[in-house]
């Protein structure tokens, strides 16, 4: 997807996000909108446990040795 269309979409859910607590909280009240607010953030938390990737082990590639006939050669 386009960064505009990412950008559209999180617009309209935004708008959506707010109409749904605005008339969550009208008809089922605002302790019960609190409820599933937190929820819904609990839910958003566990899922990002869930799907963050697993650490890889850090490379611990060491220099390869050089051969006896490629030797460094010593600065005097």
């Amino acid at each position: 997807m386009s960064k505009s269309t990412n950008t559209l979409f999180g617009i309209g859910a935004t708008a959506a996000a707010l109409a749904f607590g605005y008339f969550g909280v009208q008809y089922i009240g605002k302790n019960n909108m609190f409820t599933i607010a937190a929820a819904m953030g609990g839910a958003g938390a566990i899922s990002y446990v869930f799907q963050k990737p697993k650490e890889q082990p850090a490379s611990t590639q060491l220099e390869p040795e050089l051969s006896k006939t490629k030797k460094r050669s010593k600065k005097v």
